[in-house]
């Protein structure tokens, strides 16, 4: 099973996903093809750019991100942002990759460290537009990942209100600037201290449908009201695309974010 902790969801904001198990065939017994982009939006300026981290897998079963796949409720974790280890077997995917976003291209170029991430050699990233499309350009392996070429959206820029903790036994309200089709999802955290201090270790986690206004259930409501420091709160729109490659087997997952607050680009 291929278990990926994305290093742009260091909130615990993790897409919730849908599985694809048991995929046969492919490279050899080590299983099948598949590749995941990771890429989210930082502010520079006046303007944007973002910088796609690529890694490609031998996997047996998979487990993809879907946007559209919500449950329009909440639930109280830990705060960790220790990321998951990857324990797939890495290919390649050739010595490069073609990233192009708002007019823009640029070469995506593979690590020579075990985990073969393919990364532009810009410190800044590329210069895009939040909510364009985004085309990738693989060249492929003969025993890795096969050639394949794509298109999908990315995330567009949304502002969000801060809510108000709401009078005992009534839910809480959280507004935003809804998405422009029914292909995005809204992951939303309030972080808060639980147990006395003044560290962030806990948070009420939520997956929307990207319609502008979601509910946090009351009951979730007073371990946030208790908290011994104000709550922080941390929301990204997220839009994915699942790409099939020149094998029936192969399958690439784009993945790309817009966070509130946004990052700064280096």
């Amino acid at each position: 099973m291929l278990r990926r902790s994305s290093p742009l969801l260091v909130l615990g904001l993790i897409a919730v996903v849908a599985s694809c198990n048991d995929l046969t065939g492919g490279i050899g017994a080590n299983g099948s093809p598949v590749g995941i982009v990771l890429m989210n939006a930082r502010t520079q300026g006046a303007g944007y750019t973002t910088s796609p981290i690529v890694n490609f897998y031998s996997v047996g079963s998979a487990t993809f991100s879907f946007s559209t796949v919500n449950s329009d409720t909440c639930v109280a974790a830990a705060y960790d942002t220790t990321s998951v280890p990857t324990t797939a077997t890495h290919i390649g995917a050739g010595a490069y990759m073609i990233a192009a976003v708002s007019g823009d291209t640029d070469s995506l170029y593979i690590s020579p460290t075990s985990d073969k991430t393919y990364r532009s050699k810009h410190v800044s990233g590329i210069p895009f537009n939040p909510g364009d499309s985004v085309f990738f350009n693989i060249a492929g392996d003969a025993v890795g990942f096969p050639p394949l070429s794509g298109t999908s959206r990315t995330a567009e820029p949304f502002t969000i209100a801060r809510p108000v903790i709401p009078a005992v036994g009534q839910p809480m309200t959280i507004t935003w600037t809804p998405a422009t089709d029914n292909n995005a999802g809204m992951y939303v955290a309030l972080l808060y201290n639980k147990g006395g201090g003044t560290n962030l270790n806990a948070q009420i986690f939520c997956d929307f449908h990207d319609d502008g206004q979601g509910l946090v259930q009351a009951s979730l409501l007073p371990a946030l009201s208790s908290s011994s420091v104000p709550f922080v709160l941390h929301a990204q729109r997220l839009r994915t695309q699942l790409l099939q490659g020149s094998l029936s087997n192969s399958y690439f997952n784009i993945i790309s974010t817009f966070e509130v607050p946004t990052p700064v680009s280096p």
